[in-house]
């Protein structure tokens, strides 16, 4: 499965190449939050929950594709293009297993988008952990 992902708009780039950094971190954290919340919440269907993170994420962190694995749920999915680099991040909702996720691209990530991922990947918790009982539901 591929989708096409927007770049960000030059007036969004201007802005943010002009604003001290902490602002300019702090607004993409908060824009990306507010983006997520919009996307994540209303899908219960899994596929279409990673393909919506990944769109919400290249808003503020340039990504190719992204990776969703859960092996006890069966769950092997793709989103874009598997490029070279990547960063990965073992999903748990207090002491449930949610999964594997992995974000890839064409170049390294930097540590301050490490940081920025880090910290909207709680964002993605509770839609994924309502998806996944959905589907398992479904399954049953």
């Amino acid at each position: 499965m591929t989708i096409t992902m927007p770049e960000l708009d030059t007036a969004t780039a201007a802005k943010a190449a002009t604003a001290p950094r902490a602002t300019s971190r702090q607004n993409r954290e908060q824009e990306l939050r507010r983006l997520m919340s919009e996307h994540l919440s209303d899908t219960v269907e899994i596929a279409a929950l990673q393909q919506r993170l990944l769109y919400s994420l290249t808003r503020g962190v340039a990504m190719d594709g992204l990776h969703y694995h859960h092996e006890d749920l069966d769950l092997d999915i793709q989103v874009g293009e598997q490029s070279v680099h990547s960063c990965g991040y073992r999903l748990l909702f207090t002491d449930e297993y949610l999964g594997e996720i992995t974000f890839k691209r064409k170049r390294r990530f930097t540590e301050k988008e490490l940081q920025l991922i880090e910290s909207v990947i709680p964002m993605l918790l509770k839609p994924l952990r309502d998806s996944l009982k959905s589907q398992q539901e479904t399954d049953a």
